[in-house]
């Protein structure tokens, strides 16, 4: 079992890669934010408490996520991809201890997207997402065909509310504090990338290594 986990502050393009890593390697992706919110919508007690979570830019508790991963990485014994996941050192350690359980042989790859700041926050402002297929859009580097409107399925896009300016930074904050100490952690496992550039620059940087196999 191979779990490629993709680690970097939002914005850097874990998601696009993700994308393009289960093109390339057919391994299915959890998406922790599709989780998150498809539980939110469910409007249960667990999906309240996420909501205020969420929109406040604070980390989910661990025990919630590491619940939802492993149910995850237990319905594909072939490899999945992270991403979202881990954030913090504790959410390392249990997926270690989630992989060390596992019925099959499991291996880590850890793809380091590196962004600076100032992209980041470009990139997030500029992100739009479909209120009703969750299609996600950029106006600087994918833009909609119509203004507002999602290509996919015509509905109308909007700004997640953990897009803002102020949320956008408590999130940085709180990912150098609790999710940049993972780089050491994961050392042996780590493939750096310089997230700075294009997502067709980036895939380029990883995908002989982890498209192959």
């Amino acid at each position: 079992m191979r779990i490629i986990v993709l680690l970097g502050p939002p914005g850097s393009g874990k998601g696009t890669l993700a994308s393009d890593l289960v093109n390339c390697s057919g391994r299915p992706v959890f998406v922790t934010g599709e989780v998150l919110r498809a539980t939110i919508a469910q409007g249960t007690e667990l999906g309240r408490k996420i909501k205020t979570d969420v929109e406040s830019g604070r980390l989910v508790d661990d025990s919630v996520i590491l619940a939802l991963t492993k149910e995850f990485i237990d319905k594909h014994p072939q490899g999945v991809i992270l991403d979202g996941f881990p954030r913090t050192l504790p959410q390392a350690q249990g997926l270690r201890e989630i992989l060390r359980h596992s019925s099959t042989n499991a291996d880590i790859k850890v793809i380091y997207l590196d962004a600076s700041e100032k992209n980041v926050v470009t990139r997030l402002k500029a992100r739009r997402v479909c209120v009703n297929c969750g299609a996600i859009f950029n106006l600087n580097s994918h833009p909609p065909k119509q203004d507002g409107i999602c290509d996919t399925c015509g509905s109308l896009l909007e700004v997640r509310k953990d897009d803002t300016e102020d949320v956008i930074k408590e999130r940085l904050n709180i990912y150098l504090e609790q999710t940049s100490p993972l780089i050491d952690y994961f050392a042996d496992e780590l493939i750096k990338i310089n997230a700075n550039l294009s997502s067709d620059e980036v895939f380029a940087q990883v995908k002989d290594q982890l498209c192959q196999e």
